[in-house]
């Protein structure tokens, strides 16, 4: 198909076109620039619109293969299209975890017949997640793994993960590190604060999460290998990966919209869907992501999209699992709480949300230019809506963010050149 965009702006991380034209033939960019007299198949008026390049989200959770009752790979990248993004990368936390040749082919495989995004699949760094014996990461590249992670299981032993540092120097992976200290963490469920004391809740500390930081940080110091850091939450993770920047250590990370966006009050009234790992921290925390979004410390920002069945988040803040689902509110969380409050412009959106995560995966990608891939999302930068169970296009519903006003919606997305959302048609 043909498409021509008329009078938008078009935003890279390098700077905004204002009032250009963008035309697509094919699965590429034929051109880009004003009073494009070329006709199309398909023409869509772009006036007050913004387009930025497909959004890569470098960390969510499919649950496929199976976990399908909370999501799947079709449902999942469905959604992820609908919030205006054309690659994802999945975590190996699955059954069977993403730890042989054969689950990565079945993921690219899935992926490939739903059509809605390319996934990128994270392979795990010890077999079965059990973080002892490492998988042959040499093998998994060649299957297609993007990156590796023992994501919610994090590599405790120092001679482990010393060992994936060494493998994947000479491979040239990159590691994605969740950071927990989970033999310390006890039975906490909820950030270590007045407001788990108030609703009478074990806590978890900063610690738990910033002893790990520090820990994997002066490892890659060591073995000299870049390394990205998952879910940064705390105050003091940020000011480790900046102190880290600043002596030449190659560490890159992330952080997701439920850190800037809210904090741990929103556990006060019990509510399951505010529970997450690492959990929703202070204001001081929330504060210091947001600092660390406006001077690059933090690279990317990333979902962490982890769906739950409504029966398993029906068990109660206490007994109900980690997560919430974020691959439709991500933009518009981004919009309400970081753009609009003047945080961040409109190229450090492209910045967080495409142009870093490709260069992070070491692929091309995340820019409108010529002669580049047709991964583009249109965005309405000025419409308000309230977030609602009826809009969810995922399978789960596990979201704080259900019966808020947010601002900022995503009208399409195109991925190598296919409509991959179209709201006015879904």
């Amino acid at each position: 198909m043909s498409i021509l965009i008329r009078n938008i702006t078009a935003v890279n991380a390098d700077g905004i076109q204002q009032n250009t034209d963008i035309y697509i033939e094919k699965d590429r960019i034929a051109e880009i620039a004003a009073g494009i007299s070329q006709t199309a198949e398909r023409v869509i008026d772009g006036t007050g619109l913004v387009a930025f390049p497909g959004f890569l989200d470098l960390h969510c959770h499919l649950r496929d293969p199976g976990l399908t009752y909370k999501e799947d790979i079709r449902s999942g990248t469905r959604a992820a299209a609908a919030g205006g993004y054309t690659a994802v990368c999945c975590m190996p936390n699955t059954k069977p975890v993403i730890d042989c040749a054969e689950v990565i082919r079945y993921v690219l495989r899935q992926a490939e017949e739903a059509g809605y995004a390319e996934v990128l699949p994270v392979a795990a760094i010890t077999r079965g997640m059990g973080g002892n014996e490492l998988t042959d990461f040499p093998a998994l590249l060649r299957a297609g793994a993007a990156a590796f992670s023992d994501d919610g299981l994090p590599v405790a032993k120092d001679e482990v993960i010393l060992a994936a540092m060494r493998q994947a120097k000479g491979c040239r992976a990159l590691l994605m590190l969740h950071e927990e200290d989970l033999k310390n963490r006890g039975q906490g469920i909820v950030h270590d604060g007045q407001n788990a004391k108030k609703a009478r809740l074990a806590g978890i500390p900063r610690a738990i999460e910033e002893d790990m930081t520090a820990r994997d940080i002066a490892f890659a110091e060591q073995v000299g290998i870049p390394i990205h850091i998952c879910h940064v939450s705390t105050a003091g993770s940020v000011q480790l990966v900046r102190d880290a920047k600043k002596r030449g250590v190659r560490v890159t990370c992330e952080t997701g919209p439920h850190y800037y966006s809210i904090t741990d009050a929103e556990i006060l009234d019990g509510n399951p869907n505010a529970k997450v790992n690492p959990p929703l921290r202070e204001e001081t925390d929330r504060e210091a992501v947001c600092r660390g979004l406006a001077d690059g410390t933090i690279d990317a920002i990333a979902t962490d999209h982890a769906p739950h069945s409504e029966e398993e988040k029906a068990m109660g803040i206490a007994k109900a699992p980690f997560g919430m689902i974020g691959f439709e509110t991500a933009f518009p969380l981004t919009v309400t709480h970081l753009f609009e409050s003047g945080i961040i412009g409109l190229t450090d959106i492209a910045r967080l949300l495409s142009k870093r995560p490709h260069e992070i995966l070491g692929r091309n990608g995340g820019e409108l230019k010529k002669n580049t891939a047709a991964d583009i999302v249109i965005c309405d930068m000025n419409e308000k809506f309230v977030y609602n169970k009826d809009s969810v296009v995922s399978k789960a519903r596990n979201s704080p963010f259900l019966g808020m006003e947010l601002k900022g919606r995503v009208c399409y997305t195109i991925r190598k050149g296919n409509f991959t959302y179209d709201r006015q048609a879904d």
